[in-house]
């Protein structure tokens, strides 16, 4: 009988010691990437305004205000940390042309390889990228060597959009 309570007691004590042994999703999103996923209202260098999400799966969405004007396609792409307050990401997105056949094949296809560094509880982001325009007959997006022309590079900042009052300043 002391043996079955004996026995009990480690089960119990075993069962308790790995509910506190494994963490919660809230402890293990603890580091910086958990903070990094977010929707951020960036400022280019010349002015232009965009909001970046990137998501806790890696996916990547950018709205940009020059999108109407330099008639693009909103961006999407992925994005993986490469440091402990940084990230990578490269996005695509497609320029319009004049329809084809009654298509729409884009104009080109722009790409964007961009590196983030975030501040503070990940509220402030500052970054910089490089865009790439392919030819979408002869150029391969997706492998940015076979880019025949230079790329355009501009700085950014940025600040995360919260539900409780806007924008966090750190």
């Amino acid at each position: 009988m002391c043996f079955r309570h004996v026995f009990a007691g480690t089960v119990r004590l075993g069962l308790i010691l790995a509910v506190f042994a494994v963490p919660s999703p809230c402890q293990a999103d603890a580091g910086a990437h958990a903070c990094m996923p977010g929707t951020y209202l960036v400022e280019q260098d010349d002015g232009t305004q965009s909001l970046w999400t990137l998501s806790r799966d890696g996916a990547v969405h950018i709205t940009s205000s020059a999108e109407a004007e330099l008639q693009f396609s909103h961006e999407q792409g992925a994005w993986k940390q490469s440091g402990a307050r940084m990230a990578r990401v490269t996005t695509l997105d497609f320029s319009y042309g004049p329809p084809v056949n009654g298509g729409e094949p884009p104009l080109s296809i722009a790409r964007v390889d961009a590196l983030l560094t975030f501040f503070g509880a990940c509220h402030r982001v500052d970054g910089r990228f490089e865009l790439r325009f392919f030819d979408p007959q002869s150029e391969d997006a997706l492998d940015p060597t076979t880019d025949t022309g230079g790329p355009l590079r501009s700085t950014f900042t940025g600040r995360r959009l919260t539900i409780d009052g806007g924008v966090d300043h750190d």
